[in-house]
């Protein structure tokens, strides 16, 4: 209820008097109003009474309060969004970081490997252990730094769904 509209039977003059009392916004004060107006107050308390101003102003300020509301939400989910994806989008950039590292590693085992069995060395049992460890847990943190992001991803699709869902209704 953002556009006020004439009561029947309404004068112009009370009409236009309530639209400029409303425009000084929650705070209003009728003394005020019969300054710019050149009325007495006694006349616009009157004039209020006998036209419910005080119910009509109260609907039209919570009107408005309640659309600034819900754009501040919007404006709120909209930054959120923005956020998660930028996080999304850090995480998996990570995730392929410390996947490229534990392929570099297993690469290095490999080489290592192949080296040792080409010289016909042995391996010793306190090396290979720790670097196939460390590969391991390097790989275990990319899948879950990639699945974090991920599940991001998903949360972000369904609060997009029921943005847009609120917006149509």
């Amino acid at each position: 209820m953002t556009s006020f509209s004439q009561l029947p039977g309404e004068p112009s003059e009370a009409f236009e008097q309530l639209v400029l009392h409303r425009a000084f916004g929650p705070s209003r004060q009728l003394s005020q109003t019969a300054d710019v107006v050149g009325c007495s107050e006694s006349t616009l308390r009157r004039r209020a009474e006998q036209w419910q101003w005080a119910e009509r102003l109260e609907a039209y300020d919570s009107s408005v309060l309640k659309k600034v509301s819900e754009a501040r939400t919007t404006e709120d989910l909209a930054r959120y969004a923005l956020r998660l994806e930028t996080f999304r989008q850090e995480q998996l950039a990570r995730a392929r970081s410390v996947a490229e590292r534990a392929d570099e590693l297993l690469a290095l085992v490999e080489r290592s490997l192949k080296h040792h069995l080409e010289a016909g060395t042995v391996l010793q049992g306190r090396e290979l252990p720790s670097v196939m460890a460390a590969a391991c847990k390097a790989l275990e943190g990319a899948m879950n730094i990639e699945a974090a992001a991920l599940g991001v991803a998903a949360f972000l699709e369904n609060e997009a769904l029921s943005i847009s869902t609120k917006k149509r209704l």
